[in-house]
């Protein structure tokens, strides 16, 4: 009996864990989901026009499109900044100038560049933060610290003249030498990683690749995949990275839809049903942060289905001749490589996900948590 509740005992201790680790990712992007979904229809949009040929990438009106579509997840660093510091009580002006800091146009331009990056002598590696995650999270983390300390220092009538500029001073050095160069090494350990298990196993790839690709967005780590896509598409002219993520990104629009018809709540219902319609232009945020992670179960729906879909991908090799976000556009791309079962497997991704979440225990949203949610956006 002692040894079951010692189990049950772990259980409970895990289960809080991750319940504690989704509510705070979740309150980084509940607050901006509205503005996530409605991005991510622009985003929709923009390629159905691009496939329709009424716009082409070297236009200047596509441009401007895009820039409408694209800017949010471009500075998403800036509005994380925001939410992080009202989640860990850091004055939200500080908070959001040490976002727009690390994608101040001239930092970015020598991350982009060929010459070292020295800052008085040191070396800092070249790290992108535009629609990085990590980093500014473990900026504003670090600068909920550097203000209590402040607090503690400096007299309450200097408090608000010396506490941003000296958590200015302090953070963003170390998000350019730590925060920054440790999301890439994470990012490198996962693409090495994937390569490894790839060459072992295509359908594990599949499996792993599916169940957690979600969390790698929510963490900003799926970038580093983005690059091993790109150079296998110069280098071979076909890559497997992107196929598995079809799984991953039509599981999380059947859990969406499945949850759409449950739901009793019509705000959070038509949210659903936008969410779920853009998944199938490639487009995971909305249905991913605004109800499947929201809800709890839903996610875990979406990532066995998603498991269950790449694993069917990977056993067939399924494969992109060209990067793109797997989606009813881009679907041409992946048309050389054992494109039926690339299909079927997309299928299966929302099928089964849908149907788990169509049963499974949930927490609806109430109204009150849906006003709330609007005041805090």
């Amino acid at each position: 009996m002692s040894n079951v509740a010692g189990a049950k005992a772990q259980q409970n201790v895990f289960q809080r864990a991750v319940n504690a680790v989704i509510d705070l990712l979740s309150s980084f992007f509940l607050p901006i989901i509205n503005l996530l979904v409605s991005t991510g229809i622009l985003k929709g949009i923009l390629e159905l026009l691009k496939v329709a040929g009424v716009v082409t990438t070297d236009s200047s009106t596509y441009a401007i499109l895009n820039a409408m579509a694209d800017a949010l997840f471009y500075f998403i660093p800036v509005f994380l900044a925001y939410t992080a510091s009202k989640r860990f009580g850091v004055d939200m002006v500080t908070g959001m100038l040490i976002g727009c800091i690390l994608l101040y146009p001239s930092i970015a331009a020598v991350m982009a560049g060929d010459e070292p990056v020295l800052f008085f002598g040191f070396e800092l590696s070249k790290v992108t933060y535009s629609s990085s995650v990590i980093p500014i999270l473990l900026a504003i983390y670090a600068t909920s610290w550097v203000q209590k300390a402040c607090y503690k220092l400096i007299p309450e009538t200097f408090r608000g003249l010396f506490t941003p500029p000296f958590c200015v001073i302090v953070v963003v050095p170390l998000t350019l030498a730590v925060f920054g160069p440790l999301s890439n090494v994470v990012g490198g350990w996962l693409a090495a990683g994937y390569e490894w298990v790839y060459g072992l196993s295509p359908l594990v790839a599949g499996v792993l690749v599916g169940a957690f690709q979600p969390f790698l967005v929510i963490l900003g780590l799926h970038w580093a995949l983005f690059t091993i896509a790109l150079n296998n598409i110069a280098v071979t002219g076909a890559d497997t990275i992107m196929a598995l993520f079809g799984g991953a990104i039509f599981a999380q629009g059947g859990a969406a839809l499945a949850i759409a018809l449950r739901t009793k709540n019509k705000k959070f219902r038509s949210q659903a049903v936008s969410a779920s319609l853009t998944t199938l232009l490639g487009i995971t945020e909305p249905a991913m942060y605004g109800v499947n992670l929201r809800l709890k179960a839903p996610m875990v729906c979406a990532c066995v289905a998603g498991g269950i879909g790449s694993a069917i991908a990977g056993f067939f090799g399924c494969a992109g001749t060209s990067f793109a976000l797997p989606a009813l556009t881009t679907l041409p791309v992946f048309m050389n490589h054992a494109f039926v079962p690339f299909v079927v497997s997309l299928g299966a991704s929302f099928g089964l996900a849908f149907l788990f979440a169509l049963f499974v225990p949930f927490n609806d949203v109430t109204e009150e948590e849906m006003e709330h949610a609007e005041q805090e956006a």
